[in-house]
């Protein structure tokens, strides 16, 4: 306390004791004026009526009938018209301004900027932006009317590779910036550039923290690789670490400045905990080695279906695929898919039963927890009614397993083309006799039978941050399916393979079939109108029961609609032919078969209006000839209904 302002108390206290009940009794004849005022005590013991002459900081100057007083604002309250406005407490060093409107609202926060006409204000409802001309702003860090008229409002959005945006900040929302520039008017993300100009916001460190839940191994090896290419592309930087128990996996990425920028973990775990932890909130997007129906995971989540199919966003990001797994010393070529459960089940025993030598077959599993073990039995042993061999190996991880198949050559295992490396994995025959080769080709027309699409889960609504975001549309980008393949996995991008690469398929299936001589006639112009032309890993299939495409073909076609844009077709004709089941009469699934090639170029064309001319499109239909799947069963008869895409030279012709 001042010198002044202790001699003012001790002087206010020797007036109140001499005058106190005189005062009282004159306070009512003061004369009423606009400036008039009470001064009253706490206690209300005290209390002065007279004309208010000033006020200050510390005291107020009133005028009453016994003369001028001065009295400590401390010790008295103030009531009358005249008296001064209580001011609105603002903190002076943290930013905390109060803007105030003509009605009386106030809006208080954090002021993050103010460009001249909107101040952007960070409150506890979120980040607000208010025009100037309707509020008053009081805080130690309102601007000044000096600065609101000079302010300039020019900014530099920097990219870690250095491109910059220039112009004036129209808005940040407290993720995008709006810029007005000579190009227009621009909205850039912040997570990707740096702001500099006096009219940025002060953001502070701003770290996007965010948990993958993916499988072991391959999965955390997908993500990995796709983080270092994103990171990449963003200029920016990655470091890999593993938790001190190895159970999780995390990736910094900071940008040149050495400021960090995201943190990610990556947790690996099944495909059941996966999707736990994407609806609890856990993870901000969850891959699995398998598709769920909407059903299916809502009895995992103990949620109504209606309500995980409102939030749900699913899409096959990879693709991969069971397969027997043997030592390389083994001369077996081909097991069957009933050779794959008669051996698992115990019903075989011996690798002469199945082609090989004499010797007993070793048979080796997963834990019955895992992810494999599941599959293996729902696809495998339980369509048979048949159950896992008690005599087998149980292993704990699929690395011991891989190890295990290479260190014994009469081991006998089934386990995920992806997790091969090294071991043999001999082709499979479904119950027709239809070989089928494990490649990426195969996978990606569906034609293996053992075929598993690895999904991306995320929820509509959920409070992430942007650039976990960015990174799941990422791994769909061709990048990012170039980083599945490098993991192991198969990529969706379109391949193409020549007629003289499919010998197997088409031998085959050729044998598989009880055709007749209008079907040798049809089997034998397919074969001519191919002859010299690539098929597309894209096979188009159809919703069951409808000449609807179903998800999978609509992306495909897409993504065939993407080649022509780029030009990688051109100089060729797209050669669209369509199958049917054997239902029926074979003249009616000539004529069906025709219809669902003609559909399929229909939407391919409506996605490449002005660019691909309809000559250069030509459809066919060859009903049930060259089928992919057995016609006995319904999987089968959904498989043999489906368009094939092929490209010929436009200047070639099919052999005669």
């Amino acid at each position: 306390m001042t010198k002044r302002e202790s001699m003012m108390k001790k002087y206010n206290k020797l007036i109140a004791m001499t005058f106190g009940a005189t005062l009282a009794l004159l306070a009512p004849a003061a004369i009423a004026q606009d400036n008039t005022v009470t001064l009253q005590s706490p206690d209300k013991k005290i209390s002065v009526t007279g004309e208010l002459l000033s006020v200050d900081d510390g005291f107020y100057v009133i005028k009453t009938v016994v003369g001028e007083m001065t009295v400590s604002r401390d010790l008295v309250t103030c009531d009358g018209t005249a008296c001064p406005v209580a001011e609105p407490e603002v903190a002076a060093d943290d930013g905390t301004v109060v803007l105030k409107s003509g009605d009386g609202t106030t809006f208080s926060g954090e002021l993050l900027g103010f460009d001249g006409t909107n101040y952007t204000l960070k409150t506890v409802v979120g980040v607000l932006t208010i025009r100037s001309e309707f509020v008053t702003c009081e805080g130690a860090s309102c601007p000044s009317d000096k600065a609101e008229e000079q302010v300039d409002r020019t900014v530099s959005l920097i990219s870690g590779d250095g491109t910059r945006f220039t112009g004036n900040l129209q808005e940040y929302d407290g993720t995008n910036y709006v810029i007005e520039s000579e190009q227009g008017v621009l909205t850039v993300r912040s997570e990707f550039v740096t702001c500099v100009g006096d009219a940025c916001p002060d953001l502070g460190p701003v770290v996007a923290e965010f948990k993958v839940a993916s499988p072991a191994g391959v999965g955390e090896q997908f993500i990995g690789k796709a983080l270092n290419r994103f990171a990449n592309e963003k200029s920016l930087n990655v470091t890999r670490s593993i938790s001190y128990d190895g159970t999780e996996v995390n990736y910094l990425l900071g940008n040149n400045t050495g400021e960090l920028v995201a943190s990610i973990t990556v947790t690996p775990t099944d495909d059941i905990a996966s999707l736990k932890a994407l609806f609890s909130g856990d993870a901000a997007f969850a891959l699995t080695r398998e598709a769920f129906t909407v059903e299916e995971i809502a009895g995992i989540v103990n949620m109504r279906a209606s309500d995980v199919a409102s939030r749900l966003n699913a899409q096959t990001i990879a693709l991969d695929a069971l397969t027997a797994t043997m030592n390389p010393a083994n001369r077996v070529r081909s097991v069957s898919l009933k050779q794959m459960g008669d051996v698992l089940s115990g019903r075989v025993t011996n690798w002469k039963d199945v082609g090989g030598d004499d010797g007993a077959i070793q048979l080796h599993v997963l834990n019955a927890d895992s992810n494999l073990a599941r599959v293996i039995k729902r696809d495998i042993l339980a369509p048979r009614g048949l159950r896992l061999a008690a005599n087998v190996m149980v292993h704990e991880t699929l690395d011991e397993l891989n190890k295990a198949i290479a260190d014994d050559p009469m081991a006998f295992a089934v386990s995920y083309r992806s997790q091969n490396k090294g071991n043999a994995i001999p082709t499979t025959r479904n119950a027709c006799n239809i070989f089928s080769s494990a490649n990426s080709f195969s996978l990606q027309t569906e034609e293996y039978p053992l075929t598993m699409g690895w999904n991306l889960y995320t929820l509509q609504g959920q409070e992430v941050p942007d650039l976990s975001k960015s990174l799941a549309e990422y791994l769909s980008s061709d990048e990012g399916q170039a980083a599945a393949q490098e993991a192991g996995l198969v990529g969706l991008a379109i391949d193409k393979q020549a007629m003289s690469e499919q010998g197997e398929r088409l031998l085959s299936a050729m044998l598989a079939s009880s055709i007749d001589r209008a079907g040798i006639n049809a089997y034998r112009d397919y074969l001519a109108e191919v002859s010299t032309a690539d098929r597309l890993s894209t096979t188009l299939r159809f919703v069951s029961g409808s000449a609807q495409l179903d998800d999978r073909a609509l992306r495909d076609v897409r993504r065939i609609s993407e080649l022509v844009r780029k030009g990688e077709l051109d100089g060729n004709d797209i050669l669209l032919i369509g199958f049917s089941d054997a239902v029926g009469v074979f003249k009616n699934n000539i004529v069906l078969s025709q219809a669902r090639a003609e559909r399929a170029k229909a939407d391919i064309l409506n996605s490449t209006i002005g660019i691909l001319d309809a000559a250069n499109v030509k459809t066919f239909g060859f009903g049930p000839v060259a089928p992919v799947g057995c016609n006995e069963t319904l999987d089968g008869r959904q498989l043999n209904r489906r368009v094939e895409v092929w490209i010929r030279g436009s200047n070639q012709d099919k052999l005669r």
